[in-house]
């Protein structure tokens, strides 16, 4: 037996100089500087150890990690093979449903000689031991290990490659589901649930000693609200997180409607075949509140108003006063209390004014910004959402006015006298002509004058107009001027006299 020992101890000898010499004509020279310096501890170190690099080499130098070549009979279930990252070194990891038995391990060999086995533990294949060899059946190209480990990883070297996997019993791992309910440190944003029962991880190692977890892919599903445009409110809609384990608290986002949660699982049952386990809360009241809001304003289109920008996002509302906007809620069966609020502080310090219906409207009139938001809360007061902070910028009253038009001359060009305006929350215009006879009367800053008294238009000459107006910025305007009216193309048609209007 030792004879045999050292012939093989003497083979992977010859096996490390010859992968060495092939990498050497492969690799740069740079790289083979710093190997040939490490070289003499590489050869020293011992057969398990350089097992566990996870390396193998193929004829042509090229690096590469086997696929396996690995059967698994005598479970009274299809073993579930699991290809993980590339990373890992790990050629697949095998669930199988118990290794109790006459579970087997059965590998094709490739080449003529006995392939050699080994497994390895947490710390990864670098501390990988032999398998004694009258632990394995061989049967021509077969190797067949009977007494199979779970928790454990496999090397199986086959010349000058090498197979690694990872065996898992489930059985070991069995999920137990048994009740299911809500822990008393959930809060507004947050549900947690506590299991009875068992779903512990499912762990494995990679081949360096790394650790990894295979995922139950168990299900906790509820059911909750989401706002759809379309359906223009909020509807309920069925949530579902995917969980790896239930190992511990289960954390989630808590339903903004009344719900039970359910937990399902897993999908090893699944892959089996099995019935999947489940268990439920009881019906949990909705304690999370949420609300969507939206503000439209009334947009006047006179062309002689004086454009303002009005800031950003929502503070798009607003611009030349008055200004009236509505503003909308829809809120989740949790919201209770509801209220818009309106500020002039954009931390709602001074809050001058408090709605509690879902929608009403305000018109803004004074210069300045305000903010206008929705604040909804549960029964209890402890939960609560506000809503985005609406920007209302009004711009300070500005009132300019022409000294000339020309009624008839261009159709559409400069054929009607009006203010050019910006904030104006009163206003009053009257025109004379050089008689004091009133031949117009404006009540809005909007309105015009288009040359006509009494359905006829007036001859050329002067007119003066009186306005008084008071901007939103509390300005007030007392204004006088002329008027000059330019001679129209045909003057002598239909017009009125100015002496006697």
């Amino acid at each position: 037996m030792k004879g045999i020992q050292a012939e093989n101890h003497e083979k992977s000898k010859r096996n490390i100089n010859d992968r060495y010499a092939v990498l050497k004509k492969t690799l740069s020279l740079y790289v083979m500087a710093y190997l040939d310096k490490r070289f003499k501890r590489l050869k020293a170190i011992p057969r398990h150890i350089i097992l566990g690099i996870g390396i193998c080499v193929s004829p042509t130098g090229i690096p590469q990690y086997m696929s396996a070549q690995v059967s698994i009979t005598g479970d009274i279930y299809p073993p579930i093979s699991i290809t993980p990252e590339a990373s890992t070194g790990l050629s697949a990891i095998y669930v199988l449903h118990s290794c109790q038995g006459s579970t087997s391990l059965t590998y094709q060999a490739k080449n003529t000689t006995h392939p050699i086995w080994y497994t390895f533990g947490q710390l990864g294949a670098a501390y990988a031991e032999p398998i004694p060899e009258n632990k394995i059946d061989y049967s021509g190209a077969e190797s067949i290990l009977n007494e199979v480990r779970s928790d454990c990883g496999y090397v199986i070297e086959d010349g000058n490659s090498r197979t690694y996997f990872w065996i898992i019993d489930y059985s070991e791992y069995e999920l137990l589901l048994s009740s299911l309910s809500v822990d008393g440190d959930s809060d507004c944003y947050t549900t947690i649930l506590n299991l009875g029962g068992d779903a512990y991880p499912i762990y494995y190692y990679t081949i360096t000693g790394r650790r990894g977890e295979l995922s139950r892919e168990m299900s906790l599903k509820y059911t909750t609200m989401e706002y759809s445009a379309d359906y223009q409110g909020y509807r309920e809609i069925e949530a579902t997180v995917s969980l790896p384990n239930a190992d511990g608290a289960i954390h989630c986002t808590a339903a903004l409607c009344d719900t039970e949660y359910t937990l399902v699982g897993d999908r090893f049952l699944r892959e089996w075949g099995l019935p999947e386990l489940s268990v439920s809360t009881d019906v949990i009241a909705a304690r999370r509140v949420e609300a969507h809001t939206s503000a439209e304003q009334e947009t006047e289109t006179f062309d002689n108003q004086q454009r303002t920008s009005s800031g950003e996002g929502s503070a798009s509302l607003g611009g030349s006063a008055p200004v009236e906007v509505s503003f909308i809620a829809d809120v989740t069966p949790a919201a209770i209390f509801t209220e818009w609020q309106v500020s002039t502080h954009p931390e709602f310090e001074d809050i001058l004014l408090r709605d509690k219906n879902l929608s009403f409207t305000r018109t803004f009139r004074d210069a300045g910004t305000t903010y206008v938001r929705f604040m909804a809360a549960d029964a209890d007061g402890e939960c609560e959402h506000y809503s985005e902070i609406y920007q209302i910028n009004i711009g300070e009253s500005d009132l300019h006015c022409p000294n000339a038009f020309s009624p008839e001359g261009s159709p559409g060009i400069n054929d009607e006298w009006k203010v050019s305006y910006r904030s104006i929350t009163e206003f009053k215009c009257s025109i004379f002509n050089r008689w004091g006879i009133c031949v117009a009367t404006l009540d809005h800053p909007s309105q015009g004058w288009d040359g006509k008294y009494k359905g006829k238009y007036v001859g050329s000459g002067v007119y003066y107009y009186v306005i008084k107006a008071r901007g939103a910025d509390g300005r007030v305007y007392n204004l006088k001027g002329d008027i000059n009216i330019i001679k129209y193309n045909n003057e002598n048609q239909g017009i009125a006299s100015p002496q006697q209007p």
